[in-house]
């Protein structure tokens, strides 16, 4: 492809990437200027992306995506999996630490496991896609649980119990725990469901804010310390920000 093609291909996807869920008819005027584009250009381009039904002129003069669009975005949204986004987050994170890093979502009120990318170490935390856990102990579970409402919660804390010596189960105690995780935007444990394993979690949310999955990462706490751990949160939050807006 020549030079001049590409430079035509990338323009046309700045224009038609200045339409939003909210400015979804944008005058020329608007489009060249959140494209960046001369008004001479951007009409020109406008007027070949009409003839491929990418884009339309409505009656008011504005501008609107075209059918094209809308079929190949449906498309696409039919055989999207959110793991495709996040699969390769999830890896730079493992790369980065070589601890194990876990994707749970929920399901029937258990944490399941929907992706997990291994650990590079000899020693490491042992998780398969498709395990379940309950979501009022450790942090991958807990990260859910915090967004997930007062009636899950008191279900969810309703079964509590000890399944370790550092568990949180006690009602007030996780009661606060979960608060503190909204506040906070993330989950720690501590051995909470299995003695000797350090894990964090960042939540991942929709654009409006429903919580979707957890961000895991573990691993043994001898290794993986709680500085290491911390350290790596606001660098997760960020990809998980990330991730909100592909979603």
């Amino acid at each position: 492809m020549k030079e001049g093609s590409v430079r035509a291909v990338e323009r046309a996807k700045r224009i038609l990437k200045t339409f939003t869920r909210d400015d979804y008819k944008l005058s020329l005027s608007e489009i060249a200027e959140r494209s960046g584009l001369p008004v001479t250009t951007t009409l020109r381009l406008i007027r070949t992306l009409e003839e491929l039904d990418l884009l339309k002129l409505n009656e008011d003069k504005t501008y609107s995506l075209g059918n094209q669009v809308y079929l190949l975005g449906s498309i696409a949204k039919a055989h999207f999996r959110p793991q495709q986004v996040i699969y390769p987050y999830m890896k730079t994170i493992r790369d980065q630490t070589k601890e194990a890093v876990s994707l749970y979502g929920v399901e029937n009120e258990e944490r399941v496991c929907f992706e997990h990318v291994e650990s590079l170490l000899t020693m490491r935390c042992v998780m398969r896609v498709g395990d379940r856990a309950p979501l009022w102990a450790g942090a991958g579970g807990k990260a859910l649980l915090a967004f997930l409402g007062e009636d899950a919660i008191e279900r969810e804390i309703a079964k509590a119990h000890p399944i370790t010596p550092t568990t949180i189960y006690k009602r007030e105690e996780l009661l606060r725990n979960l608060a503190e995780i909204r506040v906070l935007g993330y989950a720690i444990s501590w051995g909470e469901r299995e003695e000797g394993i350090f894990s964090i979690a960042v939540p991942i949310f929709d654009r409006h804010g429903k919580i979707l999955f957890s961000f895991s990462v573990a691993g043994p706490a001898t290794r993986f310390t709680e500085e290491i751990g911390m350290s790596l949160i606001p660098e997760i939050q960020r990809m998980c920000e990330e991730i909100t807006m592909q979603l």
